[in-house]
């Protein structure tokens, strides 16, 4: 006699119960049903590893972690009520997949495998050796609590707009999500890289993900920047955690040049917060004469154009100090930096950008603020010694004198958080919110000096706006008038995680990126998955069910659609825009109005249109599917502030050359709802037009 399946209840996040099977999986390739006694026989027993001994704030600690019970029923609680679910032990291999789970690899060493999304880069595009590139050679494991190991997220979300499929939900690295049923969850595969940081890892398997070497199809993937004409071969259900292009920024030459760039244009009070550089062997004369007019005690920081975690900087004063035969940039030394217990610090920004047209720019609330090892000196004989000078932590944690900091709320040893700084600047009586300001126009202007060759590249090199999203580490020094100085600009930041302290800042950061990249099921998953997914809602999403459309497979109205993101556009759009970005050209706010309008600025306009119109009149399909994107994104930005279009935004349009036209939509979007904290208003207006433009 079989034996009686277990039962787990679930409370969706309408707040009803419901049930389903978990104690069956299908078979991959006969879809045949395996009873419950094959996934027990999988499960390993459970295995502590314990690690080299390391220090910490001066005394000796052994780091461990502990693998998930072998159970295959725990008991768990959600929503705060009991339950017994079925659970796959992490040390488990997946039914289909030959590539084990992140436990079983979760010592921090990457796995040897090539990918075939990255391949070398050439000089001109995307040479580096980026943090996360160091952070694969690192052997440091990863500790977690497992405080939250029987907390179950839901496996899915919901749009707040009727009509569009679910969202995938990414949990925190020590949470896990509700597991589907294998025949859906069978297309949930994650494309391993290289350099792929062991939180993303955790994050994404603990949501329900496969992370496989090379998969023959896939859905997301956290790797180094590629090509440019390699994102052509992205399909349309997948997700990349680059833009093409984002090494304009990404190398320090090619942001001073883009920085040099704006200078010229707005002045060096809108864009002079780059320190003076000059980029060898190109610059050698400029910097010749530039170092003449110079005494010999005035340092320099010289950088390799493309490399990261202070690998071949070095501070000098002079001349013949300078390397001759490699390129390098050389900038100017702040000799002035804020200190705090009498060392020097630089504090780390994580900043999300989700859209280039419209853009769409998230700044992360916290972050970390990296200290020097030793007390700083202005003596030219300490310029050598770099754990005076550089506030690295792959340089500064071989120091002896470097103290690490395991508390998160704690202002101690030569790590904190940022939130901890901006405590410890409020205790000064410092005006933090002006810093604050100060660093998001920072942020600000330094994507807008990129944009249009983003925009140019992703044109030509990729399918739809879906693909793409990237976490930036932006790199500040405050002086000591706590003027914010940017360093540079990291498009693959270390997320390697070795303390708790490092875990509080970034493991809420992945989940929460992850969200707002909305992540949905691939269109392309058999017609079986689909259907089962199809079931799967109707029976515990009741109220998300809705319509096939016509000559399409049942269950593909809760998958990915390509064509709400391609960037081809209707004749009525096309028109739209047109008038907003060509015949019009320069769109002027009319300062005794509350809206964003457009007037004739010279231009012979036909009479039949109105000389003065609001952008939000008339919204087209193309206009409400990127409204929705951009409220079911901002539903999921906890812990991120968004600075991009915000408040006074509309200040920055006078630095782009051509101001498009979803810029201006959603510059008037946010002008109208952008002060509400609660989004009702918003969507209730906005689910109006949604169903208007159904139905046309």
């Amino acid at each position: 006699m079989p034996k009686p399946r277990m039962i787990e209840k679930v409370v969706t996040d309408s707040g009803t119960e419901c049930q389903h099977s978990t104690s069956i999986l299908s078979d991959q390739h006969t879809n045949k049903v395996k009873p419950a006694v094959v996934k027990k026989k999988l499960v390993k027993k459970s295995l502590r590893k314990v690690h080299p001994a390391h220090t910490i704030n001066g005394k000796s600690k052994a780091s461990s972690y502990d693998r998930v019970s072998n159970s295959t029923c725990k008991k768990a609680k959600i929503n705060g009520k009991s339950i017994y679910a079925s659970i796959q032990s992490e040390n488990d291999c997946d039914a289909s997949s030959s590539v084990p789970s992140l436990a079983s690899n979760f010592s921090g060493e990457e796995l040897d495998s090539s990918e075939s999304v990255q391949i070398p880069a050439d000089d001109e595009s995307c040479s580096y050796i980026t943090e996360e590139e160091c952070d694969a050679k690192e052997t440091e494991p990863l500790t977690v609590s497992s405080d939250k190991a029987d907390v179950f997220q839901p496996a899915l979300r919901f749009s707040a707009f009727s009509g569009v499929p679910p969202y995938l939900n990414f949990c925190l690295h020590d949470e896990k999500v509700v597991e589907l049923p294998w025949i859906i969850r069978r297309c949930l595969k994650w494309k391993l890289s290289t350099i792929t940081p062991v939180v993303v890892r955790k994050t994404v398997v603990n949501s329900g993900f496969r992370v496989i070497k090379e998969p023959k199809d896939w859905i997301g993937t956290w790797g180094k920047h590629m090509k440019s004409p390699l994102f052509t071969s992205i399909l349309e259900h997948q997700k990349v955690n680059h833009f093409p292009g984002t090494f304009q920024i990404g190398r320090k030459d090619r942001l001073w040049r883009n920085m040099q760039k704006m200078v010229a244009k707005y002045g060096n009070e809108e864009f002079g917060f780059l320190p003076q550089t000059f980029v060898l062997p190109h610059d050698l004369r400029l910097l010749r004469k530039h170092w003449s007019r110079r005494t010999t005690d005035v340092p320099w920081i010289i950088k390799p154009p493309a490399s990261a975690r202070g690998t071949g900087i070095q501070v000098i004063h002079e001349w013949n100090q300078l390397p001759r035969k490699k390129p390098l940039v050389v900038q100017s030394y702040v000799k002035n930096p804020y200190l705090i217990n009498g060392t020097k610090f630089d504090i780390r920004l994580y900043v999300f950008v989700t859209s280039v047209n419209p853009l769409r720019i998230y700044l992360y609330e916290n972050g970390l603020v990296r200290f020097a090892s030793l007390t700083y000196s202005t003596e030219m004989n300490s310029l050598d010694d770099l754990y005076v000078h550089l506030t690295n932590y792959s340089v500064n944690k071989h120091c002896e004198g470097y103290v690490a900091n395991e508390d998160a709320n704690v202002c101690q040893g030569h790590k904190w958080t940022l939130a901890s700084l901006w405590t410890y600047f409020l205790g000064l009586g410092v005006d933090v919110e002006a810093i604050k300001s100060s660093l998001s126009d920072i942020v600000i202007k330094t994507l807008l000096s990129v944009t249009p060759a983003l925009n140019e590249m992703l044109k030509n090199n990729v399918a739809n706006r879906y693909s793409c999203f990237e976490l930036f580490g932006f790199d500040i020094l405050l002086d000591s008038d706590l003027k914010p100085w940017l360093l540079e600009v990291n498009i693959s930041p270390s997320l390697h995680s070795t303390s708790s302290l490092d875990l509080s800042v970034k493991g809420p950061l992945i989940k929460n990126v992850l969200n707002m990249a909305r992540f949905q099921f691939p269109n392309n998953a058999s017609s079986l998955s689909k259907e089962h997914l199809a079931n799967y809602i109707s029976t515990y999403f009741k109220e998300r069910v809705c319509e096939k459309s016509s000559g399409s497979d049942e269950g593909s109205q809760y998958c990915h659609d390509p064509s709400c993101s391609r960037f081809d556009l209707s004749e009525e759009a096309t028109k739209k825009h047109e008038f907003y970005e060509n015949i019009v050209q320069r769109a002027v706010s009319v300062p005794s109005g509350s809206c964003w309008t457009v007037q004739n600025q010279g231009h012979k306009v036909p009479t039949d249109i109105v000389e003065e119109t609001n952008i939000l009149d008339g919204l087209t399909r193309d206009d409400v599917q990127h409204l929705i994107e951009t409220e079911d994104e901002l539903s999921q930005s906890t812990g991120f502030t968004r600075v991009f279009p915000s408040v006074n935004s509309e200040r920055y349009f006078r630095f782009m050359d051509k101001i498009s036209y979803y810029d201006m939509l959603l510059n008037e979007w946010q002008k109208k709802f952008g002060c509400l904290g609660d989004r009702t208003l918003a969507i209730d207006y906005l689910k109006s037009h949604h169903e208007t433009t159904k139905l046309s």
